[in-house]
């Protein structure tokens, strides 16, 4: 997990196959996960966070037959896009900005409220207010973690929030929203905790979205664009990556003298300095 700041402390999420967002932030790889998978779902024509790599500043371009069932004429090359994660922050009676979703050619900005969210796209005048306050599944247990899932259907032109047990209304976009694909999201900063973020291009079903609120419990997920199990970040400001809440629970209460314990599964991360001279490795469990 991160333990991010609002005072200049942010992150920035993408694929380990994309280049680095910007040259003045610190750049960690991580190695892919054993169990898990990295496959885009319903990938373009040409995929930009494929094998080719390509910078942050250009543009791909993609060829598609079908179009929009919505009254807008402009073809997407997505069916949509969403982005699931687990955060704690203590200012929430002032509200925050959450996160931004492909910065640099689609934003897609999101803020937290006491009890909704606000979403922000093509300037501040396309503002969608959600409420995730109606019941949908009954058996999702209590946890310290507020995990949120949000999806965008650009071809319906709809979107829904959700949050722990509950969802919002299904709400019209006030005008077009065309995802480009770009796979980044930016955390800003807030004071408050991050983990588990998870990217698809595709509006997900209820099915996948009751998985991840279960943590896996009644089926797998992963994201077909980004899976926390193998990301790649840039910290910005005073940020600090550690061991989750979790698995620091599990760790064993160690008695003076013994040198062995319980095994764990980890992620490992590895740090180069800019200059090439050094490498750090870092093993931590997110």
């Amino acid at each position: 997990m991160f333990t991010l700041s609002r005072n200049y402390g942010g992150v920035t999420f993408y694929p380990p196959y994309y280049d680095s967002v910007s040259p003045s932030t610190t750049d960690y790889p991580t190695r892919r996960h054993k169990t898990r998978s990295w496959i885009p779902t319903t990938p373009p024509t040409t995929s930009p966070w494929g094998s080719t790599r390509y910078s942050p500043l250009s543009t791909p371009s993609w060829t598609t037959n079908r179009r929009w069932t919505y009254p807008w004429t402009t073809e997407s090359p997505t069916r949509g896009v969403s982005v699931c994660l687990r955060y704690m922050a203590d200012n929430l009676q002032s509200g925050f900005p959450l996160f931004t979703l492909s910065p640099n050619r689609s934003p897609l900005s999101l803020e937290a409220n006491p009890n909704s969210y606000g979403l922000t796209f093509s300037g501040y005048y396309n503002y969608v207010y959600l409420r995730p306050l109606i019941k949908f599944w009954p058996n999702i247990g209590l946890d310290f973690w507020t995990s949120v899932c949000l999806t965008v259907d650009t071809r319906k032109g709809v979107v829904q929030m959700f949050s722990g047990s509950n969802m919002s209304i299904r709400k019209v976009l006030p005008s077009q929203y065309v995802w480009s694909g770009e796979p980044v999201i930016d955390f800003p900063g807030f004071d408050g905790q991050l983990t588990d973020i998870q990217m698809w291009d595709y509006p997900l079903r209820y099915k996948e979205i009751f998985y991840y609120m279960n943590r896996g419990y009644y089926g797998s997920y992963s994201g077909s664009v980004l899976s926390w199990s193998y990301i790649r970040y840039s910290l910005r400001g005073r940020v600090v990556m550690e061991d989750s809440y979790g698995m620091q629970a599990k760790e064993p209460i160690r008695k003076v003298g013994r040198k062995h314990g319980p095994k764990k599964d980890k992620l490992k991360f590895f740090s180069v300095e800019k200059d090439g001279m050094s490498e750090d490795q870092k093993t931590q469990v997110l």
